[in-house]
C-alpha cells in the first residue's frame, strides 16, 4: 500500500510541474525552462513507477519549453527523447505532434511541420472536439503563411474561428484573431482588420496571458500605424510594450520595439 502511495504521488507532482510550466510560457521563461527541467528529472527518476505517458509528456513539456526560449537543438533532442517512448494515450500523443509541427515551422520544415498537423486533424476528427480542432487548425494557418500560402492560412484561420464554442479559451480565440488581423493588415483590407478587433474586444478582458495581451495592443498599433494615426499607434505600441517587458527573455520583444523605432517622430510643432 506504501508503494502504491508513493507511485501515486510521484505521479501527482510530475503531474504538477508539467502543468505549471505549461501555464507561465508566456508570463515567466526562466520559471517555465526551471519547472519543466524538474519534471523531467522527477520523471526519469520514477519512470519505473509512473505511466508512460507521464514520462512522455514530461519529455514534451521540456522540448516545448526550449522552443518557446529559442533554444531550438535542445529541443531538437527533448521531442525525439519523448517520440521514441511508447504513448497509447492520443492526447498525450497530438500534444507531441504539435510541438514538434511547430519546432519544424520556426526552424524552416514547414512542409514536414504542415504533415504532423494534418495527420493531428485526422486523429481528431472521430473524438468531435471542436475546439481541439480548432486549436490545430490555428497551428496550421500559421505554418501555411510561414510557408508562403497566404490562402490557405486565411481559410485556416477562418475554420478555426468557425469551430471554436462559447467555452473555448479566450486566449486561443484572440491568439488565432490575431492572426487572421496580421494577413488582412498585410492585404492592406483595413476595414476587416478593424472589424476583427472589435469582435475580439469582449476576449481581451478574460486573456489570462500577458503575452497576449501585449499582441492584442500590438495588432491595434499596427492597424493605426497603416491607418496613418501615428499618435494612437504610438500609445498602442507603448502599452504592448510595457506588457511584453514584464518577460525581458519574450523573443518577439525586438521586433515590437524595432517598429515602434520606425514610427515617425511625434510633431511637436505649435498646433
Amino acid at each position: 500500500m506504501d508503494l502504491n502511495r508513493k507511485r501515486v504521488a510521484s505521479a501527482v507532482r510530475v503531474r504538477e510541474l508539467i502543468d505549471a510550466a505549461f501555464a507561465t510560457r508566456y508570463q515567466d521563461l526562466r520559471t517555465m525552462l526551471r519547472l519543466s527541467s524538474r519534471a523531467v528529472a522527477l520523471a526519469e527518476e520514477k519512470r519505473h513507477e509512473l505511466p508512460a505517458e507521464l514520462v512522455v509528456a514530461a519529455w514534451t513539456q521540456y522540448g516545448n519549453a526550449f522552443r518557446i526560449a529559442g533554444r531550438y537543438d535542445e529541443a531538437e533532442k527533448a521531442l525525439q527523447r519523448a517520440a521514441a517512448l511508447p504513448v497509447s494515450d492520443q492526447a498525450t500523443k497530438i500534444n507531441l505532434l504539435e510541438i514538434t509541427a511547430n519546432l519544424y515551422r520556426i526552424t524552416g520544415r514547414s512542409e514536414a511541420a504542415i504533415r504532423l498537423l494534418t495527420e493531428v486533424i485526422e486523429m481528431q476528427r472521430p473524438g468531435g472536439d471542436s475546439n481541439s480542432m480548432a486549436r490545430t487548425y490555428n497551428l496550421l494557418g500559421i505554418t501555411y503563411l510561414r510557408n508562403g500560402d497566404r490562402r490557405r492560412a486565411l481559410r485556416s484561420y477562418r475554420t478555426a474561428l468557425d469551430l471554436f464554442t462559447a467555452d473555448a479559451a479566450p486566449d486561443v480565440v484572440a491568439s488565432t484573431g490575431h492572426n487572421i488581423v496580421e494577413i488582412l493588415l498585410e492585404e492592406k483590407r483595413l476595414g476587416a482588420a478593424a472589424s476583427i478587433l472589435v469582435i475580439l474586444e469582449p476576449f481581451y478582458s478574460r486573456l489570462t496571458s500577458t503575452r497576449l495581451a501585449a499582441k492584442a495592443e500590438w495588432a491595434r498599433a499596427r492597424l493605426c500605424r497603416e491607418l496613418k494615426h501615428f499618435s494612437a499607434a504610438r500609445m498602442a505600441y507603448e502599452r504592448a510594450y510595457e506588457l511584453m517587458s514584464s518577460d525581458p527573455l519574450s523573443p518577439e520583444i525586438a521586433e515590437l520595439a524595432k517598429e515602434m523605432a520606425e514610427l515617425p517622430p511625434p510633431d511637436l510643432s505649435p498646433a
